[in-house]
């Protein structure tokens, strides 16, 4: 049998590093306010990653744009929408791809709620047993713990400091791989010096602001099957990761009692 709540959770976390990979910059500068112009694209990007290893806290979004129409390039979601923190503060949205549905998530610490829709449940477990799911649910949440092996792989896909890892560490572009600034445009409703290059047969263009502090704005990867968007918001913002009310959710263990292994 599938494992739904662990299967959304882990492809949010592959997909979005998979969309990190467009974060990539060597080396490691100080973040400055005194303007792009003279600086290489190299140079912006330094301070871009700068940012985001000393961010206390993110709001990343990822968009997935599928241009080949098939099923062997599709990565299951669609989109997702997480802001975390350093103290273990998540919450978010994962929505997969075919209408198989979406999964609402709440993280703090250990603690872990999920709330996947009607669609889900239907696409995920086979027969009637979704359909048993969502009615035994009624909307309520799955509470559990980041030691339940169900549930784990949420904490790869909230943990802050996973993400800055993978952002910094893995998005190294190939040794020789350079990038050239782009005109100045606007992304996410912020002003942003673009910076482009090519890699493995895609197109990778980072968007850095040009005023205020330098960060990572956004950064798309498309290729002939697919386009990926991934925005950066939210450095250092609080993170509002509520536990549901405990009438509106149902244990991870209960869930088991009635419906069997999940």
């Amino acid at each position: 049998m599938p494992h739904p709540i662990r299967a959304a959770a882990a492809a949010a976390a592959s997909t979005l590093l998979a969309a990190a990979v467009a974060l990539a910059a060597p080396g490691a500068a100080s973040a400055a306010e005194d303007g792009l112009n003279g600086l290489s694209a190299e140079e912006i990007a330094e301070r871009a990653r700068t940012a985001l290893r000393g961010a206390a806290s993110l709001h990343v979004t990822l968009d997935q744009e599928q241009f080949d129409g098939g099923t062997s390039a599709l990565e299951d979601p669609a989109a997702a929408d997480l802001a975390m923190d350093e103290e273990g503060r998540c919450a978010g949205t994962v929505t997969l791809t075919r209408g198989r549905g979406a999964v609402e998530l709440v993280k703090r610490g250990e603690e872990v709620w999920v709330r996947p829709d009607r669609a889900f449940w239907e696409a995920q477990l086979p027969g009637g047993q979704g359909r048993a799911a969502a009615d035994t649910l009624h909307g309520r949440y799955v509470h559990g713990t980041t030691r339940d092996g169900v549930l784990a792989a949420v904490t790869e896909a909230c943990d802050l400091d996973s993400l800055k890892e993978d952002l910094i560490g893995e998005a190294t572009p190939d040794e020789g791989a350079r990038m050239a600034k782009g005109a100045a445009t606007t992304a996410a409703a912020t002003p942003v010096v673009p910076l482009l290059r090519q890699e493995d047969g895609e197109r990778v263009t980072l968007y850095v602001a040009s005023e205020g502090p330098t960060h990572l704005v956004q950064a798309t990867r498309t290729s002939d099957a697919k386009e990926e968007t991934v925005t950066v918001t939210g450095y250092g913002a609080p993170v509002r990761a509520e536990a549901p009310d405990e009438q509106d959710t149902l244990d991870l263990t209960t869930l088991r009692d009635r419906l069997g292994p999940l």
